[in-house]
C-alpha cells in the first residue's frame, strides 16, 4: 500500500461521485488485498487527503446527514466522505 495507491484510489472514487465518497471493507481488504494494517494506513491518508479536498469524513459507526437524510457508516464501509458546499468553508453538507 502506498500514497500513489491512496491517490489513485480516491481520484478513481471521486469521478464516480465527487459528492458521496465510500470505502467498503470488501473494496479495501478482498478487491484490493490490503491487510488491516494497510487499511489503517490507507484510512489516515484518505482522510487528511479529503479533507483538504474540503470533505467531511466519517468513519464505520458514525452518523451524518446525506440530502436530508439521517445516516450512519455501516459496519460494511470503513469510511464516507461528503464534500462540503460553499468556498467559505462553512461547513454546510450538500443535504
Amino acid at each position: 500500500m502506498t500514497i500513489q495507491f491512496v491517490t489513485e484510489y480516491l481520484d478513481n472514487k471521486i469521478a464516480e461521485n465527487e459528492n458521496y465518497i465510500e470505502c467498503s471493507v470488501y473494496d479495501l481488504r478482498v478487491k484490493h488485498n490490503l491487510t488491516k494494517k494497510d487499511v489503517d494506513i490507507f484510512l489516515q491518508y484518505a482522510k487528511t487527503r479529503l479533507e483538504n479536498l474540503n470533505y467531511q469524513v466519517y468513519f464505520t459507526g458514525a452518523k451524518f446527514s446525506y440530502k436530508g437524510e439521517r445516516k450512519i457508516v455501516e459496519s460494511n464501509n470503513y469510511m464516507v466522505a461528503i464534500k462540503v458546499r460553499g468556498d467559505a468553508g462553512d461547513g454546510e453538507q450538500i443535504l
